[in-house]
């Protein structure tokens, strides 16, 4: 009976909390004025007291101008890092707190990477006073947004947005679909991909700490990325028998390299398993919470229907999609291309296959070149310096 009534007690000073919460910001939404000045960078919830992937490249932007206040809005649940949150005019809050609504409701420009029910848990109160940028995280080759059926909430949420950005023309179709009415849907390409392609002496210090730990990792060797993307009721990662471990291990120190596994970022461990778990040459990097600081090193990518390997297309080494279970997976969320026009090769089921397409790719033949050009050509219709070109069109919004 105790135990019940701690229980529902606990309950109770929750809803009465959250009750507190939503109320405040209700009044503060709709009493304060939007200040264009003060920007909210969304995190990620339980990965990093940082924000990441879009949005951080558009936040390296803008960091040093003192005329825009970044406020970061740190989940309660984030691990704390030592890294350094660089800049001037930076604001680190709590999202769940007064505080944190106080600034979410006066700022103008709300930097997004998601849905804004995954912002706080008043997100769904956010209205279109503010200027709402989607930067989603990824080019989708899945459906996303109101072309997913499972997920109905985008209906009335995208009705909110200002903008959003793409990276070609077929992007830009795609992503009017799915985060329609958005008014502007920018060809600037991706803000994220910068931080693969420029110098490392560029990137913010929490990145070049993070870089320069994978690289003692790697040692010098060829180095493998498995990422797959995820699954609803599993990691994605496929099962490797003990017998298969094995021989990938033996595989890896005969060509000199070395494989890292990074489960989706929905599905990962967050307490970053020991390396040694496996072997030297084979290890987890569930602990660099930034996928494009690890694509700046890979060799050759090895990944399934995730659209990380469009944005590895930039590099222009090898891709390897490892469609182990495609026959049950193309009914889990559905995709926006046809595969055989959105992949640089063709994808493959078995280990075996796997084996001979690494072996491939680091004896330099790993790259259909002409459908790799196309395919590059399909996903990546844009400039340079992607990051200044969304942030000056976000500035653009802001002042209108």
């Amino acid at each position: 009976m105790k135990k019940i009534v701690s229980t529902l007690a606990r309950k109770s000073k929750s809803f009465v909390s959250d009750l507190v919460k939503i109320v405040a910001f209700l009044l503060f939404e709709h009493l304060l004025p939007k200040r264009r000045g003060i920007w909210c960078f969304c995190t990620w919830d339980s990965h990093y007291a940082h924000t990441i992937d879009n949005p951080r490249a558009v936040f390296e932007e803008i960091k040093n101008e003192p005329s825009i206040t970044k406020v970061v809005l740190r989940r309660p649940s984030q691990i704390e890092t030592t890294s350094t949150i660089e800049g001037i005019n930076v604001v680190v809050v709590n999202v769940e707190s007064l505080k944190g609504a106080y600034y979410l409701a006066l700022s103008k420009v709300i930097i997004l990477g998601y849905g804004l029910s995954g912002l706080c848990s008043y997100g769904r109160y956010i209205t279109k006073r503010h200027k709402i940028v989607q930067l989603w995280h990824g080019i989708p080759l899945k459906r996303i947004g109101k072309l997913f059926p499972g997920e109905r909430f985008w209906d009335s949420e995208t009705e909110k947005y200002a903008a959003t950005v793409c990276s070609s023309p077929s992007d830009q179709a795609i992503m009017a679909a799915a985060f329609a009415p958005t008014p502007n849907i920018w060809i600037s390409g991706l803000p994220r991909n910068d931080l693969i392609l420029k110098d490392e002496s560029d990137l913010p210090i929490d990145y070049r700490q993070q870089l320069s730990k994978l690289k003692t990792r790697i040692s010098g060797r060829k180095f493998i990325l498995y990422a797959p993307t995820w699954r609803e009721g599993n990691s994605g990662v496929y099962q490797f028998s003990d017998q298969e471990w094995e021989t990938l291990k033996s595989f890896m120190v005969k060509h000199n390299a070395v494989m890292g596994i990074r489960a989706h970022a929905n599905r990962r461990r967050l307490d970053n398993q020991a390396d040694d778990q496996l072997s030297r040459a084979i290890f987890f990097l569930n602990d660099i919470p930034d996928v494009n600081v690890i694509l700046r090193v890979a060799d050759v990518l090895v990944t399934d229907y995730s659209s990380i390997y469009i944005d590895f297309l930039l590099t222009g080494r090898p891709v390897l999609n490892f469609t182990y279970d495609i026959d049950s997976y193309v009914s889990e969320r559905g995709f926006l291309y046809n595969l055989d026009d959105a992949m640089v090769d063709t994808w493959f089921k078995t280990f075996e296959e796997l084996l001979t397409r690494i072996d491939r790719a680091l004896s330099g033949m790993g790259v259909n070149a002409p459908q790799y050009s196309r395919v590059r050509s399909l996903f990546h219709n844009h400039g340079n310096r992607s990051s200044l070109l969304a942030t000056n069109k976000i500035k653009e919004l802001a002042e209108s």
